[in-house]
């Protein structure tokens, strides 16, 4: 999958909104739960396809959120 600067962005501002008072450890476990949503092994993933449209997925506030 190719990343984009817009994805860049979009997952820096999402870590940002959503692990900024986290330590590092927390801010890589928010990093990681975004990633492995991104890499999920389906071809139509519920989470969407790619950083951009998991970070603005609806339901990414408060990662465990489903």
């Amino acid at each position: 999958m190719q990343v984009t600067e817009n994805d860049r962005d979009i997952l820096a501002r999402t870590l940002w909104g959503e692990a900024r008072g986290e330590s590092l450890a927390g801010q890589i476990a928010v990093a990681w739960t975004i990633r492995n949503r991104v890499f999920d092994g389906k071809t139509k993933s519920w989470w969407g396809e790619g950083y951009a449209s998991v970070c603005l997925k609806p339901t990414i506030t408060a990662l465990g959120a489903i």
